[in-house]
């Protein structure tokens, strides 16, 4: 940067004699107050609009530069003028005699002094020794999201995250780097440094996330974070004027997919076809078929219901309706709010925002939705020059509102039969002639258990806060030590109705069994977490050696208590009250707790920032153990190399910015192994006995099973070796890493035991499973001019994991063996569907796999090891029959994809998201149709094979030969990679010289899509990122945003 004298007055910038900045602070003139005017330029000489330039420490004093590029501001001699514009980087200017100022601003490379949040602190980025990944606000601010999760899926290779259905309010999980244990243990994460559930908080609040990939960058945190590490860090107060921001989000979803299913006519036609196939006659009679097809053909003239000839009571339906159509909304709505302050007085800062989140849901009768209200307080105060106080406030409260359903079903499978029933044929009608509800015996009326059935409503409480000291004794040494206190609590109430059952008699009125008897069921969790922090770290530097030490100690605890009462039968459908109900009474309470401590240190070391040496160790006890095996250390070690550093390398820095090359290994121990007791035996509670001891009945336990009192930590270890690299004036960068994690000691089954000992084997440690896999992330951003720059960001990683240790001597493929690939998929070879008896009878013998008989339109399978017979031979490694390994159910080579843009004052972001291969195997009646003579078959399952139609990807429909054709099968085995418009977004924002006028410093527009477009080889009732019927569907969207910074 440099500063160049001119002409006084605000005028448009001219040539003139340069001074470096530097110098020209540091004349020695007396202070006092005076106008500064100048302009800023880019490394064009081009004049930049809109750039913001602001007197350090002063909040309420600064400019914005008008359309030449010039600002006018006041300020004494020796203060610092900071100048910064959107893609540039921040240049500050010690104020001199000197009045008159132009200010050349460079392109924002950000890759070499980018400080990144590691555990307990932060780093350069160039001076990473491990695999950390990270993602700014900016990144997530591009995209309108509902929750964190969103906006991360895709960003960091390696960080996995899925979601499992598309329900209001409904979380998504996080994996790092695959496959972790047979215990399916999880990363850790952290939001300013205390572990929170991530879908909980307000993504508005979030200032970065780093996740720490590698063994020696997570062994900080110990026994929790053997598989990894996202660290969330919140925005907290800058010093500076006071900034008023709000954010708003409107959006219209729908379902990604809406399964098709037949209409009344076709579904009776093929429902006949599939009874003949299955040894019978027509399902449906004539005079049956007659009636579906007379309300089919004219659906004015005819009714969707006649009377059973065998029961003047009950109904037969003949209707044709589209209970997708009936029961499954075409948009729902969702907006989201944030009211933020941010800004400081000197020696104090803040930030303070609300959040308000209301998601619609997809039930078309009932109103089931999602509301989310976040407050969050953040205060830094600098009491003196060595003492710093820092207090966090955060709640967060949710509530969930469903259907009841019926008294077999919780709320999740309720939604989801209210999607893909079972037993929602077209034929039947919404409504009675009546006006009363359809629905007789097993037939049942998914907008009937919508509308009456009662509701599902959960609420959530969740407080948090935290107070925190950070002492300064001496300039290079500081003492941190904070606290934390979370009450969580969750109240549900569940209120079940009785549903009528109504019948073509008016005087005959039943309930529909499933709803009976009534009741309502009150359950409350109370989680209380507590965690505290103390550790110091001191820096020093003698000339180019530089190191710093962190010491530390952390200790969290955590208790959970839960209650619940309910009661059969209310004396009105309308009181929801255990005092409003007479039947039996249910009740039933437990609590649990563990509890972590742990010792750490961290040294950092290098050599003119050139060779860097990173020693991690963590000293670590869980309550998850017995005494003796509580406490375990876990070493790493971590070294970089910046090779651009080297002088042999300076010829080409030309080109190349930036080298490094990095190697770390270490240990962690895994303490998620199964409930929090699993080294102590529990007894069962059986009641009463049922005979008398001194003449009374006495209550009775069930013995415990047996525990081994050598269980212990499940040891993880890793090793890493990455290259960072920056070329172009760091416009082309990138990473890639390798790694390989050793998850040692696995907890699960231990030897079998004699039968008369009348117990199952004890857990113990006898599993090992190894993990390979890499990541690369590559990305290009470049500024063509003032006006337009643009950036590309690409992402890739794949892993595989593999079983080295198991307890199976007799290699059942049934469970886990040595050499098995996580996900692996036997299967039999399918050579195609007979089509003819003569071929049925040449092939080798099926009757091992269905006994039944096979006929022209069965799956015909290979017989592998030619014996003659298709089966599965012992099911062994050794002895596989006719199986062999067809594919692999790990999503592999998942990708990200962004691209953005800026001209002037548009904005444009495009983001996409896929797997590149994945095998799944599909199942149920959605998949292959009729099962039983209750299945409802999508319209897909119409091409099975006929006579006339034997090219069809189905076998015949059959109820019988179930099982032999719906074998794992190559045939059948689904390709479930994909690529998905993740996101879409164009935003507009007034010129910050218009907006200056009014003294606003920021208002942007956008509009944005989610989830618009898919590729992918399923079929299309599936979602690919769920692939699966009996889930709550994944939403596409369309949204309209506003920002607004005062």
């Amino acid at each position: 940067m440099f500063v160049l004298l001119s002409g006084m007055g605000l005028q448009p910038c001219l040539a003139s004699h340069s001074y470096n900045a530097a110098l020209a602070g540091v004349v020695q003139v007396e202070q006092q107050k005076q106008k500064i005017t100048g302009c800023v330029l880019d490394v064009t000489g081009s004049p930049l609009p809109g750039a913001s330039v602001l007197v350090k420490g002063a909040p309420g004093r600064g400019a914005i530069t008008d359309m030449d590029g010039n600002f006018s501001v006041e300020a004494e001699q020796g203060e610092q003028l900071e100048i910064s514009f959107i893609g540039m980087e921040t240049q500050v200017v010690t104020v001199s005699a000197k009045t008159r100022l132009q200010i050349t601003l460079k392109e924002d490379s950000k890759t070499l002094d980018e400080v990144v949040v590691v555990g307990y602190g932060t780093q350069k980025k160039a001076n990473l020794t491990g695999a950390v990944a990270s993602v700014s606000a900016e990144t997530l601010e591009s995209r309108p999201i509902t929750n964190l999760s969103q906006g991360l899926q895709g960003m960091i290779g390696n960080l996995n995250i899925s979601a499992d259905n598309g329900a209001p309010g409904k979380g998504y999980g996080f994996n790092v780097r695959g496959t972790t244990s047979i215990n399916s243990s999880g990363p850790l994460v952290l939001v300013d440094g205390v572990q929170m559930d991530p879908n909980m908080i307000n993504p508005a609040d979030v200032e970065s996330v780093s996740v720490l990939k590698d063994a020696a960058s997570a062994s900080i945190y110990g026994t929790q974070a053997a598989y990894g590490v996202v660290l969330i860090t919140t925005k907290k107060g800058k010093d500076e004027k006071a900034k008023i921001s709000f954010s708003s989000n409107w959006s219209v979803n729908s379902p990604t997919r809406k399964p098709e299913y037949m209409d009344s006519w076709t579904f009776a036609n093929f429902h006949n076809l599939t009874n003949r196939n299955s040894g019978g006659g027509d399902y449906y009679d004539k005079n049956y078929m007659d009636h579906i097809y007379a309300y089919y053909t004219d659906p004015k003239h005819n009714l969707p219901v006649f009377i059973d000839p065998s029961n003047p009571n009950k109904y037969l339906y003949c209707g044709n309706t589209d209970w997708i159509d009936e029961t499954i909304k075409d948009n729902t709505l969702m907006q989201q709010y944030t009211l933020s302050l941010n800004g400081g007085s000197g020696k104090t800062a803040y930030y303070g925002s609300i959040g308000f989140l209301d998601q619609g849901g997809t039930l078309k009768h009932y109103d089931d939705k999602y509301r989310r209200f976040n407050v969050n307080l953040n205060l830094t105060s600098d009491v003196t020059n060595w003492l710093q106080v820092r207090l966090k406030t955060v709640y967060n409260n949710t509530y969930r509102d469903a259907p009841y359903g019926s008294n077999n079903s919780d709320e999740t499978a309720q939604i989801n039969s209210a999607f893909y029933g079972a037993d929602l044929r077209p034929m039947m009608p919404v409504y009675h002639p009546d006006g009363n509800f359809s629905g007789q015996g097993s037939w049942t009326n998914m907008v009937a258990t919508q509308s009456i059935s009662g509701e599902r409503k959960n609420k959530e409480n969740d407080l948090w806060l935290t107070g925190g000291l950070k002492i300064t004794p001496l300039k290079d040494w500081t003492i941190n030590v904070d606290y934390t206190y979370n009450m969580y609590i969750l109240s549900k109430k569940q209120h079940g109705k009785e549903i009528l059952e109504h019948t073509a008699n008016p005087d005959i009125v039943t309930v529909f069994p499933h709803t009976t008897p009534s009741r309502v069921k009150f359950t409350t969790d109370d989680n209380y977490y507590q965690t505290f922090n103390a550790y110091t770290d001191y820096s020093k530097s003698l000339g180019k050696h530089n190191i710093k030490l962190l010491l530390g100690y952390n200790y969290e605890t955590k208790s959970y208590r839960w209650f619940n009462a309910e009661r059969e039968n209310l004396i009105s459908n309308d009181l929801a009250g255990l005092g409003q109900a007479y039947g039996e009474k249910y009740n039933g309470s437990g609590q649990h707790s563990w509890a972590t401590m742990g010792y750490f240190a961290r040294i950092n070391y290098n050599y003119d920032e050139r060779y860097l040496l990173e020693l991690n160790g963590r000293y670590d006890g869980s309550s998850k153990f017995p005494k003796d095996k509580r406490f375990v250390f876990f070493p790493s070690v971590s070294a970089a190399w910046r090779i651009s550093s080297e002088a042999f390398f300076e010829p080409a820095k030309k080109i190349v910015d930036e080298l490094k090359i990095r190697a770390s290994y270490g240990s962690l121990g895994n303490q998620s192994v199964g409930g929090d007791y699993p080294y102590i035996a529990t007894m069962g509670t059986n009641g009463e006995m049922g005979y008398l001891v001194d003449g009374k009945k006495i209550a009775s336990v069930s013995p415990g099973g047996i525990v081994s009192p050598y269980l212990t930590w499940e040891t993880v270890r890793q090793i890493d070796l990455g290259l960072d690299w920056a070329l172009l004036n760091s416009r082309l960068y990138g990473t890639f890493d390798w790694y390989m994690r050793k998850t040692l000691d696995m907890v699960t089954n231990g030897t079998p035991l004699p039968a008369v000992l009348g117990t199952g084997a004890p857990q113990a440690n006898t599993a090992d499973l190894k993990t390979t896999g890499w990541e690369l992330s590559m990305g290009w951003r470049d500024r063509v001019n003032k006006d337009f720059s643009y950036d590309v960001s690409f992402v890739l990683s794949d892993y595989q994991a593999e079983i080295t240790k198991f307890n199976n001597p007799q290699n059942l493929l049934s469970t886990h063996y040595v050499g098995k690939k996580w996900g692996e998929i036997w299967g039999l070879v399918t050579e195609g569907l007979f089509q003819s008896a003569e071929e049925v009878s040449a092939h080798a013998d099926q009757s091992e796999i269905y006994g039944g008989g096979w006929y022209p339109g069965d799956v015909k399978y290979k017989d592998l090891n030619g014996d003659g017979k298709i089966n599965k031979g012992k099911n062994t490694l050794d002895d596989p029959g006719d199986q062999k390994i067809i594919g692999n159910s790990e999503p592999r080579y998942s990708y990200g994809i962004k691209g953005g843009l800026q001209w002037r004052d548009f904005d444009f972001d495009v983001f996409f998201q896929g797997i590149g291969k994945k095998d799944v195997v599909l199942g149920g009646n959605q998949f292959w149709g009729f099962g039983n003579e209750w299945h409802v078959p999508f319209k897909h399952a119409l091409d099975s094979w006929t006579e006339d139609n034997r090219n069809a990807y189905f076998p015949r429909s059959t109820y019988d030969n179930v099982t032999g054709n719906r074998e794992t099968q190559t045939r059948y085995l689904q390709n479930a990679a994909y690529l998905r418009l993740k996101s879409i977004t164009l935003g507009y924002s007034l010129p910050k010289a218009l907006l200056a006028k009014w003294k606003i410093d920021h208002v942007r527009f956008y509009v944005s899509g989610q989830n618009l477009l898919t590729f992918d080889h399923l079929f299309d009732i599936y979602d690919p990122e769920t692939v699966s019927l009996s889930t709550y569907p994944l939403t596409k969207s369309v949204s309209f945003g506003l920002n607004i910074t005062l």
